[in-house]
C-alpha cells in the first residue's frame, strides 16, 4: 500500500536525525569563559593635570568632560562616575558613584567650603551587558579655582530717582558652581565698608525708615512682594538727601562679585499731610502753588505739608494720556501700599484719572489704598472727568471704584463726547455736607469750559454735593440744555474721599474759574474747604 509505505520511510528518516544529534552532543566539553570586565577611557589622557598649569593658572570648577568603554565579549551598558577632592577622599571604593549613561557631562567640581582653590580627581568606570564594572576606572586629577559669584540689580524694580523713606530693591545673584555655593547678599546704605548680612535666597527687599521726619535713620527690611516681616535693618539711611546702595553676592568661599551701587534721592517725611502734584502740564506749578497755599490756608498754622510731584512725563496732545509717571515706584505693591500709609490726609490734584488705567496714575494708586484707609486715611481728589477712547480698555479702572462716582455717561450718537459749561453757569448745592453746620455756597462759572464732564452720583455710598447747569451740543449745531446727571463733586457716605471734578483756577493764567453770584472769587475755595471739613482733615 502506498501509503503505509511512504510512512515508514518517513519514521526511518526521523529516527536517524535524531541519532546523529544525540552523537554530536556527547562531543561537546570544557568550561564556558568567564564575562571580562569592560574597559574605560577618558578624553584627557594625563592621569594628573596639577603640573601641567603654571602658577595660578586653573580651570574653572566647571569643567566639560568626556569619556568612552569597550566590552570584548559583550557591550557597554551604563557609566558610573565620582569626583571628590583629594584631601576629601570618599569613606571606600563604592561610596559616591553616579550612574549615567552619557559618556560626557559638563560636571560642576567641588570646592571645599572656605578655599579658593581645589586638586579635584575625576573617576569613571564603565558597566557592562551583565552589569560587571571596569575594575581600574579611568582617572585624573584637575586643578581648579572658584570663580567668584556676580550680582545685579533687577531693571524692572529700580526705584525712581526721588523716593520717600520706603523703597524696594531687587537683585539677581548667581554663582558659576551654582546656587548651592552662594554664602549670603550683602548691603548697605552709604558705606562701602559695613555690610548687613542677608540669606542668599532673598532677592527682593523693601527698605522702611524707622523714622521717616529723622536726618539720619536706620531701615528695617521687609522681604519678598508680600512683605514679610525680618529681623534685619541697615543703618545709615539719609533724609532728604541723596544716598547710594552697596550690594553684593559672597559665595562659601568668601569671595565677593564686583560692589553693585545705585544712587538715589530720599525725601523726609514732614507731617500727616501729603499734596500730590500729578497735574500732568508744564504749569502745573500755578496749580501747585494755589492747591497747596489753598491747604495751608485751612490746616492749623505749621502744619507741614509734603508735596509728592509725579507730574513727569508730561501729557500731550488733546487726550491729557501720557506715560504712567516716571517718579512711581514701579511696584504698587508692596511699596506705594506702604508709602501711602506715611500720611494720614491726602490731597490729590491731576489732569485725569478716569479715562485710561495703564497711562494715568491715580488708577495705579487707587488698588493699593487698602491700608491707608485701614489706618483711618482721607483723601481729597481733584480731577477733571473725561471718558476712555476703548471702553474696555478702561474696564475696571481702579480709580473709578475708588471716587465717589457710580458711573460715566454714556452719550446718544446724536451728541458730541463732551458737553460744554458756559460763562455765568450755575454750580449748584445738592445738599449739605456731613458734620458741617456750614452749607455749601452757590457757585457761577467764570469761564467757557470743555474740559470736564459731570458724572453719576447714585446709590446709598455716595453723596452728590454740586451740580452744574450743562449745555449740550449735536453733530447737527442744536444745542439745549442739559437735563442727564449732572454732579460735579460729591463725598463719600464714610467721608472718607471728596471728589471735586471743575477746576478751581486757569491753569495759565491763575484767574479763579468759579465764584458766588455776587462776585466772591474766594466762594470756590471755601467750598473745598468744607469739603475738606467733612472729610475730617484737621483744621485750624
Amino acid at each position: 500500500m502506498p501509503f503505509i509505505g511512504n510512512k515508514s520511510v518517513c519514521f526511518a528518516v526521523l529516527a536517524a536525525v535524531l541519532l546523529m544529534f544525540a552523537a554530536c552532543d556527547t562531543d561537546i566539553s570544557g568550561t564556558a569563559d568567564e564575562n571580562q570586565p569592560p574597559e574605560t577611557a577618558l578624553s584627557v589622557r594625563d592621569t594628573s593635570l596639577v603640573d601641567n598649569l603654571e602658577g595660578a593658572e586653573r580651570f574653572s570648577s566647571t569643567v566639560a568632560i568626556a569619556w568612552s568603554g569597550t566590552d570584548v565579549d559583550g557591550f557597554v551598558a551604563a557609566y558610573e562616575l565620582r569626583f571628590y577632592s583629594q584631601d576629601q577622599p570618599p569613606a571606600g571604593p563604592e561610596e559616591g558613584w553616579t550612574s549615567t549613561v552619557r559618556n560626557d557631562s559638563l560636571v560642576l567640581l567641588p570646592i571645599p567650603s572656605g578655599e579658593r582653590a581645589a586638586d579635584v580627581i575625576f573617576e569613571v568606570r564603565a558597566v557592562d551587558n551583565e552589569g560587571l564594572k571596569d575594575g581600574s576606572p579611568a582617572r585624573t586629577v584637575f586643578p581648579i579655582q572658584n570663580a567668584p559669584p556676580t550680582i545685579r540689580f533687577s531693571l524692572f524694580d529700580e526705584p525712581p530717582d526721588t523716593t520717600f523713606s520706603i523703597f524696594t530693591f531687587a537683585w539677581e545673584a548667581d554663582d558659576p558652581e551654582g546656587p548651592d555655593n552662594l554664602s549670603r547678599i550683602e548691603v548697605s546704605l552709604n558705606d562701602s565698608l559695613n555690610f548687613v548680612e542677608l540669606p542668599p535666597d532673598i532677592s527682593f527687599v523693601t527698605f522702611v525708615g524707622q523714622d521717616p521726619a529723622a536726618d539720619v535713620t536706620d531701615a528695617r527690611l521687609f522681604t519678598g512682594r508680600a512683605f514679610r516681616s525680618s529681623a534685619f535693618s541697615v543703618p545709615g539711611l539719609q533724609l532728604d538727601a541723596d544716598n547710594v546702595l552697596y550690594l553684593r553676592a559672597v559665595d562659601q568661599t568668601d569671595t565677593t562679585s564686583t560692589l553693585q551701587r545705585f544712587s538715589w534721592h530720599v525725601k523726609r517725611s514732614a507731617g500727616e499731610v501729603l499734596y500730590v502734584n500729578d497735574y500732568r502740564k508744564s504749569v502745573a506749578g500755578n496749580l501747585t502753588d494755589y492747591h497747596v497755599n489753598l491747604l495751608r490756608e485751612y490746616l492749623p498754622p505749621g502744619t507741614a505739608v509734603d508735596i509728592w510731584d509725579i507730574s513727569t512725563p508730561f501729557a500731550t496732545g488733546t487726550t491729557g494720556l501720557a506715560p504712567r509717571s516716571d517718579q512711581l515706584p514701579p511696584n504698587a505693591d508692596p511699596t506705594l501700599r506702604q508709602q501711602l500709609t506715611l500720611y494720614q490726609y491726602i490731597y490729590w490734584v491731576t489732569t485725569a484719572s478716569t479715562n485710561n488705567v495703564t497711562s494715568n496714575n491715580l488708577p495705579f494708586a487707587a488698588g493699593v489704598t487698602d491700608l491707608f484707609f485701614e489706618n483711618g486715611g482721607k483723601l481729597m481728589v481733584h480731577t477733571p472727568i473725561s471718558l476712555p477712547t476703548d471702553i474696555q480698555e478702561n474696564t475696571g479702572n481702579p480709580a473709578i471704584l475708588l471716587l465717589p462716582l457710580s458711573d460715566l455717561l454714556v452719550f446718544p450718537d446724536t451728541l458730541r463726547e463732551q458737553l460744554r459749561l458756559p460763562i455765568g453757569a450755575g454750580v449748584e448745592p445738592i445738599q449739605n455736607l456731613p458734620g458741617v453746620a456750614e452749607s455749601l455756597p452757590v457757585l457761577e462759572n467764570q469761564a467757557f469750559s470743555i474740559n470736564t464732564l459731570p458724572f453719576i452720583a447714585e446709590g446709598a455710598n455716595i453723596l452728590p454735593l454740586y451740580r452744574a447747569n450743562y449745555r449740550y451740543v449735536t453733530r447737527q449745531g442744536q444745542q439745549g440744555d442739559w437735563t442727564g446727571p449732572a454732579t460735579i463733586a460729591s463725598i463719600s457716605a464714610d467721608r472718607r474721599v471728596g471728589l471735586f471734578a471743575l477746576p478751581l483756577i486757569n491753569e495759565q493764567t491763575s484767574a479763579q474759574l468759579l465764584a458766588s453770584p455776587e462776585g466772591d472769587l474766594d466762594a470756590g475755595k471755601r467750598a473745598i474747604h468744607l469739603m475738606l471739613e467733612s472729610l475730617g482733615f484737621p483744621k485750624r
